[in-house]
């Protein structure tokens, strides 16, 4: 093929460059082919081992790359077009006709591969986006490989990947492109970045070694397109259908919960899923800094923070905090916040107050690590608000000998009074047995006999202890069909449990 001139000369950075071979004997555990690329599991003495391997490019293939993106690079309309592939694949047929290049269809096609990936892509981090079995991302520097949380092979920590750089600028400019994706701003000035990509994904980034000895580094925790449902929690042992009915009961009557965890341990799944059974007619106010719950509700409103970058624009900046008092005067039945850290926490305590239903999810391992953090600056939290909270969950994941990672939601209590200055009284109405992996009790009686909240919701609404036995039983049985019937995903159990209301009028 005939040498033209180039504009600029495009480097291609695949998976595999700049790594080490797999170790020798390392065992194949699976192998699946994500886009135009195979991902391989692999094991070797106990570590894991994330190997993409994408289509190989000769002299004469990185030619015509170079040809291609010269030609299309420039001239592209805005990534934000409807159709983007579809106009970049007419673009790349234009161009390849307009030079009259003779390309054989296999390799055009893996060139397309490429093209698509660079152009519209995340580069050479595109397979991990484009894999759904992918929880996490981590690249802690230029001179470390990315490393991956898949969600099938999580007894194996995190996974090696065989995607490395070879040096800090080529690492800073896959990070500026992250930013630029989350439409965010970073630079050595403000070395600091989170949001949320396209895709809804969650990005830590930092930018050089400004903060990070180790150079410029990423985290990205990924979004589920299809979220996990309450129906999914039961059937995988998180949660009993029991308690999936008691929290039914408490929010359905404009009670409150907060999703007690550690990072990872499922809080922010297990919110969006207790959110599905409140009605459907209801308006509900979220509040996030980056947009990750998920509702089915016609009369869900989502608000997310917004940061600024410099002292000049921090008047325009809007907080969580800004968005709690702004959400009480919604009108809203029902408040979400997506995590609680901060001052709005005790803006969202008040909004308990005032007989809104209100759920959190917030960092901890205990109803009395919750307790000291919301009591303590900057919180604040006078402890004789606390009661005003129905009912915490403890979340975890749990690493069992000789058995996958599992999350866990190991008790359910309700606040019931004030002890001390930094301490509260609680009653546990549900505990996770290690012994038989079941959650404790197992009689709808026993949880109304123990529970102070639904004795007070059934004065407030009429029942007697029998008929609220009754109710829960009820809903216990509908969770339990549903499991049974293998109806779990989002848009199934949404509809269900809309049917289910339409029944009760």
């Amino acid at each position: 093929m005939e040498k033209r001139y180039l504009t600029r000369e495009f480097t291609l950075h695949k998976a595999g460059d700049y790594v080490q071979p797999l170790p020798e004997g390392a065992e194949l555990l699976e192998e699946y082919a994500v886009g135009g690329a195979k991902v391989g599991i692999y094991q070797n003495l106990g570590d894991g081992y994330y190997w993409v391997t994408e289509p190989p490019m000769g002299e004469d293939d990185m030619y015509v790359y170079n040809l291609l993106m010269n030609a299309i690079y420039y001239t592209l309309p805005p990534t934000e077009e409807k159709e983007p592939i579809r106009i970049l694949e007419e673009r790349l047929r234009h161009a390849v006709e307009e030079m009259k290049l003779e390309i054989p269809p296999e390799q055009l096609e893996k060139i397309k591969y490429y093209v698509i990936r660079d152009v519209l892509g995340y580069g050479v981090f595109d397979v991990l986006i484009k894999d759904g079995k992918i929880e996490d991302i981590s690249l802690a520097g230029s001179s470390k490989p990315v490393w991956v949380f898949h969600r099938d092979y999580s007894y194996l920590d995190w996974l090696t990947s065989n995607i490395a750089f070879n040096d800090e600028q080529s690492l800073e400019s896959s990070i500026m492109l992250f930013a630029h994706k989350a439409k965010r701003h970073i630079s050595t000035a403000f070395p600091i970045s989170e949001g949320s990509l396209p895709e809804r994904h969650r990005c830590a980034l930092t930018f050089a070694n400004e903060v990070t000895p180790f150079g410029s580094s990423l985290t990205i925790r990924k979004f589920r397109t299809d979220p996990l449902t309450l129906c999914h929690l039961v059937k995988f042992g998180s949660i009993s259908p029991l308690m999936a009915a008691y929290w039914w009961m408490i929010l359905e009557n404009r009670g409150s919960t907060f999703i007690v965890g550690e990072m990872a341990s499922g809080k922010t799944t297990l919110l969006n899923a207790l959110a599905s059974l409140l009605p459907p007619h209801w308006k509900i106010v979220t509040i996030e800094d980056t947009p990750e719950l998920r509702l089915p509700h016609m009369g869900w409103k989502p608000l997310v923070a917004r940061h600024t970058y410099s002292i000049a624009e921090s008047k325009t900046e809007i907080r969580l905090y800004d968005l709690v008092k702004l959400s009480l005067r919604e009108r809203a039945q029902f408040i979400i916040v997506g995590e609680i850290r901060g001052e709005e926490a005790y803006v969202f305590i008040q909004a308990l107050a005032t007989g809104h239903g209100g759920g959190c999810t917030f960092h901890g391992d205990s109803i009395e690590s919750m307790v000291m953090r919301l009591t303590t600056p900057p919180i604040n939290a006078s402890p004789s608000f606390l009661p005003l909270i129905s009912c915490v969950a403890i979340s975890r994941m749990l690493r069992l000998p000789g058995k996958k990672p599992i999350r866990r939601v190991i008790e359910l209590d309700e606040i019931t009074g004030v002890k001390g200055p930094n301490e509260v009284a609680s009653n546990k109405i549900f505990e996770w047995h290690v012994e038989d992996d079941k959650h404790y009790p197992l009689e709808p009686s026993a949880v109304v006999k123990s529970s102070q909240k639904l004795e007070k919701i059934a004065t407030m609404i009429g029942l007697t202890k029998r008929q609220m036995v009754n109710e829960l039983t009820r809903r216990t049985n509908f969770i339990e069909d549903l499991v049974s019937r293998n109806i779990l995903e989002y848009g199934q159990v949404a509809e269900e449990i809309k049917k289910y209301y339409i029944s009760r009028k």
